[in-house]
């Protein structure tokens, strides 16, 4: 969620169009945790979950995303990583999935997969006209 959030301000300035894409995926991740929230209630299971908001994941210095999107390199560069990070996300909630035993869980992982699989491919297509603006400059 705060990845999304992050590149939503970074894409901004130059894409209003990938940022407005970028802040809805935010959206979503953000109902996702509060979906989680509500089946750990459900199940009795809130003391499982983390009373404070999970700090921000910082990247290594070199590989820092810069915090505005100014050219087409830089935007590539950030699709990418906003996509790798989407593929990632799919394969837990995948693996959370295949170990999982409890009904309502399972079927919540389920939508997860299914919304990160549409996520990703929304990103693929941003990616791939953003390479293709590239390849015209």
């Amino acid at each position: 969620m705060q990845r999304y959030r992050g590149l939503a301000l970074s894409f901004l300035p130059t894409r209003p169009r990938v940022s407005r894409l970028m802040a809805a995926i935010g959206v979503e991740c953000e109902q996702r945790l509060a979906a989680l929230a509500a089946l750990a209630d459900h199940l009795h299971l809130r003391h499982c979950l983390p009373v404070e908001p999970p700090r921000r994941f910082r990247l290594p210095e070199a590989h820092r995303l810069h915090l505005f999107i100014a050219n087409d390199a830089m935007a590539c560069q950030a699709l990418g990583y906003a996509l790798a990070a989407a593929h990632h996300s799919r394969q837990f909630s995948e693996l959370l999935v295949r170990f999982c035993h409890t009904a309502e869980l399972e079927a919540l992982l389920e939508h997860f997969i299914e919304q990160k699989r549409h996520e990703c491919r929304l990103l693929e297509a941003a990616q791939d006209s953003a390479y293709a603006i590239s390849a015209w400059a």
